[in-house]
């Protein structure tokens, strides 16, 4: 089965076996899909491994050599090869483990439930075949015990609302009936009720994770599959229960994923590509799936094993092909943690987006309220920096403030304070968040508080895509809650790295494999400067930032395929013929071949006065909408707030 595979060179099982190649050697390099903190250095060790060792002063190269996911490296090349010298280092490496790690002064509770689940498979093949002794087998078994009774002990409290907790009962119990842990025993009565507790609290009704980290998600998830599909809980309720959750963060999956095929980079996180989760669930739980993630056979061999599967590639690619959905939802509205997500459509030449305003999530988030994620013509425009390591250091501090995303900053004063790589000194507050979705447009409004030394700002981000066009607008627009205390707003926008901009007359240019999309600001200053961008751990490369800067507390931006675009503000009268100020209502005007588009704003409520207004004559109510003037000069107004 495996090696039909990798006859057609399936990307995964083709780097899996080249490093246990590696293996063979003991030599260890960190760059699977999911490996939470990879490196592609690699580390030799000639006399021997030292199960302590720290290179590169990045104790996560550590937690990873002690995770031991490698040894299904090695399982897989033996069902290539059915060469048993892979089977053979995957069970030295593990007693070679149990033997320099007879203490818990080197372990982690994270990294002992990785490693347990990991040691279950490769006991399977190592039992399968007769490769160990008696004793072999009891010195497993009690380094098994000793690995679950710490995990037990160990637990705490917090380990209910991280993924941490997830992955932690999820090397228990994977490992209970190996050393026949009784259903009716203390342990794993605790274990169940902590996973039932980590799946109810911790994966949203919507089915995202609540730490808002896709790299995390993907660990919970793939955990729980491995729970579920292995059968090992023999309570029927909590099997429902993980059978609902997998699901549902099955549906939500597809929508952090931008037509690029690799992950947005939200908190913590990696680029990734995920179609073979995303192939590998839909086939074992029969579930449709976008055409996105359907362009090559993509596996997950860890799911693939515990479930117990029966595949070959050609029955993989006949199945997948009957799962593809061509109304698969394109919208995903996040209220619960505050993400909202949109696809014009599922191909990988579509434009999409991703704005965030809600809760901080774990340590794992980022000052980022209202960033947004953009992608136009399949090409990912605007982006998230991403996080480069967890080691104390200015880069780590740097990669999780404001101005690395795409942000607003009032008075040169960022909104929060990163006080280390895990925690904040502040962080600003999200109130509100509202969507709007018809055949025409899609949108969605964002508000947040900036507390400062001098005042309090309310900010207010509105996001626009017009669909006719394939355009977005970002509409940012701050009240000052205090006495007059607003000065000057700094909004920034991180650029695909692969992006090279240039300052027009009127606009920035953005060329992109052979292709020119073009941005249009407001401000009266625009300026464009090298910064970092990070699309995996110990990865940095340089990108492109621009920072756009005014005095006045309303701007706008206009991302957009069209060269030919006019953008100016717009006046905005009451039906009493006087003029307003921006605060109270702010409109603007696009202009694409002839065609006029009004759009206006209003972010404070009108009480006094006239309550209509009127936008270049055009009346409108409301607190956002659009009037499109066509050719004929036939007017087409739609209330969208």
């Amino acid at each position: 089965m495996k090696r039909t595979f990798f006859d057609k060179q399936e990307a995964n099982i083709m780097l899996m076996h080249t490093n246990s190649q590696l293996l063979l050697e003991n030599k260890f390099q960190f760059i699977h899909p999911y490996d939470m903190e990879p490196c592609r250095d690699i580390i030799a060790f000639v006399d021997g491994i030292d199960w302590t060792h720290v290179p590169f002063e990045d104790e996560e190269w550590n937690y990873m050599l002690n995770r031991q996911e490698y040894l299904l490296d090695l399982c897989l090349s033996f069902d290539i090869t059915r060469d048993s010298i892979y089977l053979q280092k995957g069970k030295n490496l593990l007693l070679d483990w149990i033997t320099q790690n007879q203490t818990s002064e080197n372990w982690r509770t994270i990294d002992t439930g990785i490693r347990l689940m990991y040691w279950e498979m490769t006991i399977h093949y190592l039992e399968e075949r007769s490769m160990l002794s008696n004793s072999e087998s009891e010195k497993i078994a009690h380094s098994i015990e000793q690995q679950t009774s710490y995990l037990d002990d160990h637990y705490i409290d917090k380990y209910d609302l991280s993924n941490w907790g997830i992955l932690i009962v999820t090397g228990f119990f994977i490992t209970s009936k190996r050393i026949g842990i009784r259903q009716e025993s203390g342990i794993y009565q605790r274990m169940l009720n902590r996973l039932t507790n980590q799946l109810r609290l911790q994966i949203q009704p919507s089915g995202n994770h609540w730490e808002q980290s896709p790299l995390y998600f993907m660990e919970v998830l793939r955990s729980i599959v491995c729970i579920h599909q292995s059968q090992v809980l023999r309570d029927e309720p909590v099997q429902k229960l993980l059978e609902e959750k997998i699901l549902s963060m099955y549906h939500f999956m597809p929508h952090f994923v931008t037509p690029e095929g690799t992950t947005i980079l939200q908190g913590d996180t990696d680029e990734m590509r995920v179609e073979d989760v995303i192939q590998t669930l839909s086939l074992l739980y029969q579930q449709d799936l976008p055409e996105l993630f359907t362009r090559q056979v993509s596996v997950d061999y860890l799911l693939l094993y515990f479930s117990r599967y029966k595949t070959e590639y050609l029955a993989w690619q006949e199945n997948l092909s009957k799962k593809v959905a061509t109304n698969y939802p394109k919208t995903m509205t996040d209220d619960f943690t505050g993400n909202y997500y949109y696809h014009n459509d599922w191909d990988s030449m579509s434009s999409y987006a991703h704005l965030y305003n809600g809760p901080l999530g774990s340590g794992h988030g980022h000052l980022s309220l209202c960033h947004i994620d953009v992608t136009l013509g399949g090409d990912n425009i605007l982006v998230d920096s991403g996080r480069l390591t967890y080691v104390e250091s200015p880069l780590r501090y740097l990669l999780k403030e404001a101005p690395q995303h795409n942000t607003v900053v009032i008075n040169s004063h960022p909104f929060g304070e990163v006080l280390d790589s895990w925690r904040f000194e502040t962080v600003p507050t999200s109130l509100s968040n509202r969507v709007y979705e018809d055949d025409r447009f899609w949108a969605v409004r964002s508000a947040y508080v900036d507390t400062q030394v001098n005042g309090d700002f309310k900010v207010v981000r509105t996001v626009l895509y017009i669909k006719e066009l394939d355009s977005f607008i970002i509409l940012d627009q701050v009240v000052d809650i205090g006495d007059n205390a607003f000065s000057n707003m700094t909004r920034y926008f991180n650029l695909n790295p692969k992006i090279k901009a240039r300052q027009e007359q009127d606009h920035v240019s953005l060329d992109i494999k052979n292709k020119r999309y073009y941005a249009y600001f407001s401000e009266e200053s625009i300026h464009v400067e090298e910064s970092f961008f990070a699309p995996t751990y110990n990865d940095l490369v340089v990108n492109e930032k621009i920072m756009a800067t005014s005095s006045q507390p309303t701007q706008y931006t206009v991302l957009t395929k069209y060269s030919n675009v006019v953008v100016k503000e717009t006046t905005v009268q009451k039906t009493d013929n006087k003029l307003c100020s921006e605060e109270k209502c702010y409109g603007m005007a696009i202009t694409i071949d002839g065609q006029e588009w009004l759009i206006y704003s209003m972010i404070e409520d009108t009480y006094s006065g006239h309550k209509l207004y009127k936008i270049d004559g055009h009346p409108v109510y409301g607190q956002f909408g659009v009037v499109k003037i066509d050719r004929n000069n036939e007017e087409n107004y739609m209330r969208l707030f």
